[in-house]
C-alpha cells in the first residue's frame, strides 16, 4: 500500500511545475486570471469552513480535469477524458462528501509534506516519502478532528492561491517587478515562508470565528442524524 502510493506521489512530483515556471505562466496569463486567483485565495482564507462543501466540489472537480487529461494522454482523448474526469470526479463528491474532504485535505498535505522535504535538502527522489507523511497525517485527520482539518487546507490553499496571484501581479504591474522576480527566484523558501505565514493568519482569524479544534460540521452517516436526535430525546426525558 505504501509502495504504489509513494509511486504515485514520485510521478506527481514529477509533474508539478517548479515555482518559477508557475510564476512566469501567471504572468503571462490574463490579468483577470491573477485577480481572480488572489481574490478566491482571500475568500479561502477567511470563509473557508463555512463553504467547504463548495471548496471540496470545485477541488474535486480540477482534480478530476487533472487526472483525466494525464490519462486520456496517450490515447490522443485528453480533453474529452479531462471532461468526463472533472464530471465524474465532481458528481461523486456530494454525496461522499467527508471521503472527498480526506482526499483534498491529504492532497494538500502532501504537497506540503513533499515541499518541506525539499527544503530541509533532502534527496528528491525520496520527495515523496515526504509527501506520503504529510497526506497519511491531513487525510486521516479530517476523520478524527473534521473542523482541524477543513480549516488547515483551506488556509493553506487559500494562501498559496493568494501569494501565487499577488506575486504575478507584482511582476507584471508594479516598478519594482525585477526586484520581486529575483527575490522569489534567489531565495526559493521565500514563497513557501509567505504562505505558511499568511495561512497562519487565516488559522487564528477562522479559530476565532470557529473554533479550530473539532469534529463539527462533518456529514453525518446513515442513521447517525436520527441516532443523535434519539440520544438527545432519551437525555430530556
Amino acid at each position: 500500500m505504501h509502495s504504489s502510493l509513494g509511486i504515485v506521489l514520485s510521478l506527481a512530483a514529477q509533474t508539478l511545475p517548479e515555482q518559477s515556471r508557475v510564476i512566469d505562466s501567471l504572468v503571462s496569463a490574463e490579468v483577470f486570471f491573477a485577480v481572480a486567483l488572489s481574490v478566491i485565495g482571500v475568500l479561502l482564507i477567511l470563509f473557508g469552513f463555512k463553504a467547504y462543501r463548495w471548496i471540496v466540489v470545485f477541488n474535486c472537480v480540477a482534480l478530476g480535469f487533472w487526472l483525466g487529461g494525464l490519462l486520456g494522454e496517450r490515447a490522443q482523448i485528453a480533453t474529452v477524458a479531462a471532461v468526463l474526469g472533472a464530471l465524474l470526479f465532481g458528481a461523486i463528491s456530494w454525496p461522499l462528501m467527508k471521503y472527498a474532504v480526506a482526499v483534498c485535505g491529504g492532497l494538500v498535505g502532501a504537497v506540503v509534506g513533499m515541499v518541506v522535504w525539499a527544503y530541509c535538502e533532502q534527496p528528491m527522489e525520496m520527495a515523496w516519502a515526504g509527501g506520503l507523511v504529510g497526506l497519511v497525517v491531513l487525510g486521516m485527520l479530517s476523520f478524527i478532528l473534521f473542523k482541524t482539518s477543513v480549516i488547515l487546507f483551506t488556509c493553506v490553499q487559500g494562501a498559496a492561491m493568494f501569494v501565487l496571484g499577488s506575486a504575478a501581479l507584482l511582476i507584471k504591474y508594479t516598478p519594482w517587478a525585477s526586484e520581486v522576480g529575483n527575490s522569489l527566484n534567489s531565495k526559493p523558501v521565500l514563497m513557501p515562508l509567505l504562505v505558511m505565514s499568511i495561512a497562519l493568519l487565516g488559522l487564528i482569524w477562522q479559530h476565532q470565528q470557529h473554533g479550530l479544534i473539532g469534529n463539527d460540521g462533518a456529514p453525518a452517516g446513515r442513521g447517525g442524524g436520527s441516532a443523535a436526535a434519539g440520544g438527545g430525546d432519551a437525555k430530556k426525558k
